[in-house]
């Protein structure tokens, strides 16, 4: 299906894939091989243990690597929110002038057209959307404590994750705290470093770190006596 999009809506692409051919040959096979004919996409293998024949796309690996690790650990988010963070990092890196093509921006020059700066926001801070039209009756919050993670391609606004239920929100009107960030109150009042070597969770004796832990409500402070209000 992507594939088909790509074709039918950017025409001008170059219709040729080049994959490293290592200890690991998992695209040389007739499958593959059978699609990218059908498709009239030219496979280029680079020669056995040969990475630098594919440097170009080795190093863009490495910078969306770098970008997700830096969107992660900026936001104290834990791991299991790695594919939220690559779509953020790719959105931004389409958005970014790159040396690749003489310091011009990837988005403009594949749809000729500008690029919009101003939805960008922070990754990860806190997020107040605006549910007035979801509430079950007039006195019903008008809001509730989301997290930001990201930019859907299938609307013009934002996703959001619902601290408190872990729903998804998809919304256009929202209020944004870019200096606060829900994991990280999370992380702090659990007073428990987020660990994220994910690739190791699984071979060590698990620990509290609380990724599924909503963020603790902030209350409004009392009043003294000498500052009580006169009624």
């Amino acid at each position: 299906m992507y594939t088909t999009i790509l074709l039918s809506s950017l025409p001008m692409l170059t219709r040729s894939s080049m994959s490293h051919r290592g200890h690991f040959t998992e695209f040389v096979n007739h499958a593959t091989t059978s699609f990218l004919s059908a498709h009239g996409i030219q496979l280029r293998l680079s020669c056995p243990y040969t990475t630098q024949q594919n440097g170009k796309a080795e190093r863009m690996i490495r910078t969306i690597n770098n970008t997700i690790r830096t969107l992660l650990i900026h936001a104290s988010m834990p791991p299991p929110y790695w594919a939220e963070a690559l779509a953020a990092a790719t959105f931004l890196l389409n958005r970014h002038p790159s040396t690749s093509v003489h310091h011009a921006i990837p988005y403009q020059l594949l749809h000729q057209k500008l690029t919009d700066y101003s939805s960008l926001r922070i990754f990860g801070c806190l997020y107040y959307p605006n549910l007035s039209a979801m509430t079950p009756h007039k006195l019903s919050p008008c809001s509730t404590l989301c997290m930001f993670h990201g930019y859907p391609s299938s609307h013009k606004r934002y996703h959001c994750l619902d601290i408190s239920t872990r729903h998804v929100i998809v919304s256009r009107h929202a209020i944004f705290d870019a200096l606060v960030f829900p994991f990280a109150m999370a992380a702090s009042a659990a007073s428990v470093p987020l660990s994220l070597d994910f690739f190791m969770q699984g071979l060590s004796s698990p620990s509290p770190s609380g990724i599924e832990r909503p963020c603790t409500p902030r209350t409004a402070p009392s009043l003294s006596e000498d500052e009580q209000p006169d009624l």
